[in-house]
């Protein structure tokens, strides 16, 4: 659990230094915005490798440096 918490928090990070709502990392990614508002709030504790990789992606990242990241 802990480290589900320690990504919600870090993605909360990422999405204020850019100033994103989760609707708005939504439209610009397709990553369903419950998808990320779940995420955010850690009531969802996994995501798909491709939302994975998308997320990556969006905010300059690998998908490992991304995963490193959040761990």
């Amino acid at each position: 659990m802990k480290n589900f918490e320690h990504a919600a928090e870090v993605l909360t990070v990422l999405m204020e230094e850019r100033d994103l709502t989760a609707a708005e990392l939504s439209r610009q990614t397709e990553v369903n915005a419950g998808t990320i508002r779940n995420l955010m709030t850690g009531r969802q504790t996994n995501i798909s490798t491709r939302n994975l990789m998308t997320l990556a992606r969006y905010f300059g990242m690998s998908m490992e440096e991304f995963i490193r990241k959040i761990q």
